[in-house]
């Protein structure tokens, strides 16, 4: 769920970060960076602030917005989030109802030995220190998560700022487990970590049987947008 900024030649000498009463701002020749769909970038971290500025310093001749991956989260919190609030807390929760990490194989004793290795411990954090206890199934039939359950994930959402909720959304949904990005954001998993345990049945199928080019370049590509979710989010508390 990240907007992308659209290409364009660079237009500007000058790059400054400068501290107003709104925020931090990043300056291109004296004016004030806005998004694609005009709102004005203000924002309550100077780190974030200026490592977007730094992206935006580094332009050459021409923009090119995959190198600018604060900014397009910056973005996306603003233009994408921010008027979708409500809608975006609720596919969240959703990945709570249906997380990853529940479903077990019955098949692969041996598969499933690492998934309850891999995920239990997960499981048991959050519950002791999220209140989300989810319950465990077999197969691919859905498994039933109580409402007490995922009405503590939403509140848990809904205390969280829309520049937060832009990372974690991709947290989450990238690797398709609510308990997975949260733990990921809170620095219960480093991002490398949480991507093995995200992929756990993939990686064991590579181990197997062998892997291709293709699946293995788009697993790269899913880990580089996990670990640009993280720098994001580490910087919002700078």
């Amino acid at each position: 769920m990240i907007i992308m900024v659209a290409a364009a030649k660079r237009f500007w000498k000058e790059t400054d970060v400068t501290g107003t009463d709104d925020g931090w701002m990043i300056m291109l020749d004296g004016r004030a960076v806005k998004t694609p769909a005009g709102r004005p970038v203000a924002l309550s971290s100077q780190k974030l602030a200026e490592a977007v500025g730094a992206e935006w310093k580094a332009q050459e001749e021409n923009i090119i917005p995959a190198t600018m991956p604060h900014f397009r989260y910056v973005v996306t919190a603003i233009d994408r989030v921010t008027p979708q609030r409500g809608d975006i807390i609720n596919q969240l929760v959703g990945f709570s109802g249906n997380d990853l990490i529940c479903y077990r194989d019955p098949d692969q004793l041996e598969l499933a030995s690492e998934q309850s290795m891999g995920w239990n411990p997960l499981l048991e954090w959050a519950e002791s220190q999220h209140g989300i206890k989810l319950h465990i199934g077999a197969g691919v039939m859905p498994v039933k998560q109580d409402a007490e359950t995922l009405l503590t994930a939403e509140n848990w959402l809904s205390d969280k700022d829309d520049f937060r909720l832009a990372g974690l959304y991709n947290l989450i949904s990238l690797s398709g487990s609510f308990v997975i990005g949260v733990a990921i954001e809170q620095g219960r998993l480093a991002v490398e970590d949480g991507f093995d345990l995200a992929f756990l049945d993939e990686l064991w199928q590579v181990r197997k049987w062998g892997d291709d080019a293709e699946a293995e370049d788009r697993r790269q590509t899913i880990k580089q947008d996990m670990i640009e979710a993280k720098s994001y989010l580490s910087l919002l508390d700078q």
